[in-house]
């Protein structure tokens, strides 16, 4: 087996940051420090460690939607002192520091979460390659024209970056005194604050931000600071997409 592949087996973190800790020197493979990315070893007999400690393969994989609250960072800790996930998980169910999230919301940002134990799914779900599907619930300051709505799906340039939605789609029904509008946006990309970004080129003022679907797992009735067990079929869907 691959070495990055058996670390993200052993809840280290995703394949690619796995070969960014052995490039860094923080792995050993039998009391010697490995520099070759790439290795093979045999998670039966070769003993590996991960900064002094030796790490060994989650037997029992855990998957879970976790509805994030607004205000909350998805991160391990924060220099501000902001509360994260984790501090989230803690106080309201049990210790989550083995559980790595699949993709980002920002700090005003709210909705479903993936927590997983399985380092190889979450490689799987966010390589940029394999474009997995995001649904958005968007709040907006005002309604989008036609014109509006066909650059987003073309795609808007931000810091020199193309930004594209997949899909967008009015859900509200505009009346002469709305003051507020919500859209569904589908997302196909993961890149910093995106959808953020997008409105801000047409000058828009997003007023909320809630994911409402990633990939084959919906938030459903979830509500904020909640969390769920997966489904098989959810991780199954999840596996189809882009596992390799």
């Amino acid at each position: 087996m691959r070495l990055n592949k058996y670390l993200a087996q052993c809840g280290i973190g995703s394949r690619r940051k796995c070969d960014e800790f052995i490039a860094a020197g923080h792995v050993f493979c039998n009391g010697e420090r490995v520099t070759t990315l790439g290795m093979q070893i045999d998670p039966e007999k070769d003993s590996i460690e991960y900064r002094g400690k030796k790490v060994e393969q989650i037997r029992t994989l855990e998957y879970y939607a976790f509805y994030k609250p607004r205000e909350v960072m998805v991160t391990a800790s924060d220099p501000q002192g902001r509360p994260t996930v984790y501090t989230v998980l803690a106080e309201t169910w049990r210790e989550a520091k083995h559980l790595r999230y699949v993709g980002r919301l920002d700090y005003q940002s709210e909705g479903l979460l993936i927590l997983t134990s399985d380092g190889a799914l979450v490689h799987a779900v966010t390589h940029p390659r394999f474009h997995v599907k995001k649904m958005y619930h968007v709040k907006v300051e005002r309604r989008l024209t036609t014109d509006e709505c066909n650059r987003l799906r073309r795609g808007v340039i931000s810091d020199g970056v193309a930004l594209k939605a997949g899909e967008i789609k009015e859900l509200s029904v505009p009346t002469r005194d709305r003051k507020q509008y919500w859209y569904e946006v589908t997302l196909y990309e993961g890149k910093n604050r995106q959808l953020r970004r997008m409105f801000e080129v047409l000058n828009v003022l997003v007023g909320r931000i809630r994911r409402v679907q990633f990939g084959s797992v919906k938030i459903g009735a979830l509500k904020a600071g909640e969390l769920r067990p997966l489904t098989e079929r959810e991780i199954g869907g999840l596996r189809n997409a882009g596992y390799r």
